[in-house]
C-alpha cells in the first residue's frame, strides 16, 4: 500500500496553515511509501527540507493532468498578490483571478503528467490514501480516472470549488464504484470530503451529500479513517 498526496504545497511550512496530510503521515509514523506531487517548483526546497528525516518519502515536481489530456507541458497561473507560499498555482486563469481579482497574474509552465501514467510509471496499484488538492482541476483528474484499473482505498478532494451538477456526477460516480463518504478529508479547514472503499453504512449520507448546504458541511466530522 502506498500514500499519495497530490498538490502538496510546502506541507507544514506554509506561513498561514497546517497541511492535514503532512500532520496524519507524522502522527501514523508510516513505514509505507510516500509520494508527494506538487507542480509549483517553489515549493520544492521546502518540501525536501519538511521530509529530509523521512526515507520512504519521493517528492515529485509535475502537475498532474486529466487522464483524457495528452500534453507534456501546461501553463499554470499565479498571483503576486500570494506571497509568500503561493498556495494558488493552477491552470486556470480565471480560476486565479477569482481568488485575486485586482492582482498582477503571472504565467509559468509546467511538466505534466496524467494521473494513471503516473501510477504506473512508479508501479503503484495499491493506494491506501489518495489525498488531491490541485486548484480547480480536482474534478477533471477523478472524473475521467478509472477506479477500477487501481486500487483505491480512500480518497480524499477539495470540493468546495464544485459547481451542483459537479457534485452529482462525482458522488454518483464514487457510489457506483463502491465509495462512501466518510466525513470531512485531510484540510483542516473542512474544505475535503473522504470518500472510503466499502464504507456502505454511509449509503444514505452519500446520497444527500451533493444537496447538503455548505453550512452543513462544516457540521461533518473528520473521517474516521483520519
Amino acid at each position: 500500500m502506498a500514500l499519495i498526496q497530490i498538490g502538496s504545497g510546502s506541507a507544514n511550512y506554509d506561513t498561514f496553515t497546517q497541511d492535514g496530510f503532512s500532520n496524519f503521515i507524522l502522527k501514523k509514523n508510516f513505514n509505507k511509501k510516500i509520494y508527494i506531487v506538487e507542480a509549483n517548483s517553489l515549493h520544492i526546497k521546502k518540501l525536501k527540507q519538511f521530509w529530509k528525516s523521512k526515507k520512504n518519502v519521493q517528492i515529485f515536481n509535475k502537475a498532474i493532468i486529466p487522464d483524457n489530456i495528452f500534453k507534456k507541458k501546461m501553463v499554470f497561473f499565479y498571483s503576486l498578490k500570494d506571497k509568500p507560499n503561493f498556495q494558488i498555482f493552477s491552470n486556470s486563469k480565471n480560476f486565479v483571478k477569482r481568488h485575486f481579482p485586482n492582482s498582477v497574474i503571472k504565467k509559468k509552465k509546467v511538466n505534466c503528467i496524467r494521473i494513471s501514467e503516473f501510477l504506473e510509471n512508479n508501479r503503484i496499484k495499491k493506494i491506501d490514501y489518495l489525498s488531491i488538492d490541485i486548484e480547480g482541476m480536482d474534478f477533471d483528474v477523478l472524473i475521467n480516472l478509472d477506479l477500477s484499473k487501481f486500487k483505491f482505498k480512500n480518497i480524499s478532494f477539495e470540493h468546495l470549488h464544485l459547481s451542483f451538477f459537479q457534485r452529482i456526477r462525482i458522488v454518483s460516480k464514487f457510489f457506483k464504484n463502491g465509495y462512501y463518504f466518510t466525513g470531512m478529508g485531510f484540510d483542516i479547514k473542512k474544505s475535503d470530503w473522504m470518500f472510503s472503499k466499502g464504507a456502505n453504512k454511509n449509503i444514505i449520507k452519500t446520497i444527500l451529500l451533493p444537496l447538503t448546504p455548505r453550512r452543513i458541511w462544516k457540521k461533518y466530522s473528520f473521517s474516521n479513517q483520519i
